[in-house]
């Protein structure tokens, strides 16, 4: 997916980065926990030195806790610091990363959008009424999340306008089967479809 934007501002590009594996972080917190827990239970009993263990181990777990997020198979995080991109996370499983870093998870599994039939007239001016099956996948998050609005309804808007003109620049059906038409060269149509 390629976004165009007007001005001399250039596209985002996506580039690795974002965070770390999580089960380490995991295994860090769980030995936060029984730490507190051993200080916790030590205070109880009576030994007041226990106290800033009790403190540093649960603000520390409260540190840890926040920077977990988990990626699905053909799913990225975008990282975001303070609004400002830092990288996507394309690796699945448990993930962490500073807690302050912002997390947006977007979907890189295929969709199927079948465009609304459309009327258009042809190479030769007959009207036709025209529709595509398209099946598409983003590749690029940094340009899905940053560059367009509703990288869903830009995509849609895209196969609109390159059915309209693919539709217009041959003619419907050709008799002599000497010219390229829609109805007897899908192959090629649908080329210069992705193409567009």
């Amino acid at each position: 997916m390629t976004a165009v934007l007007p001005g001399d501002r250039t596209p985002s590009s996506e580039m690795p980065g974002g965070g770390g594996n999580g089960f380490l972080m995991l295994g860090l917190l769980a030995l936060l926990l029984l730490v507190s827990l051993y200080a916790i239970l030590a205070l109880a009993a009576g030994d007041e030195s226990m106290l800033p263990v009790v403190i540093a181990a649960g603000l520390l777990s409260l540190f840890v806790m926040p920077g977990f997020y988990m990626v699905q198979p053909n799913e990225a995080a975008a990282i975001t610091l303070f609004s400002a991109y830092r990288g996507s996370d394309r690796n699945a499983g448990l993930r962490w990363t500073w807690p302050w870093m912002g997390k947006k998870k977007i979907s890189l599994r295929a969709r199927n959008v079948i465009s609304q039939t459309i009327k258009v007239n042809d190479q030769r001016g007959n009207p036709i009424e025209i529709a595509a099956q398209v099946v598409w996948r983003v590749t690029d998050s940094a340009q899905a999340l940053f560059d367009v609005d509703d990288f869903a309804a830009f995509s849609s808007a895209q196969i609109e306008v390159s059915v309209r003109t693919i539709g217009a620049r041959y003619p419907y059906d050709d008799f002599e089967h000497k010219e390229v038409t829609l109805r007897g060269d899908h192959e090629r149509i649908g080329d210069e479809l992705r193409t567009e």
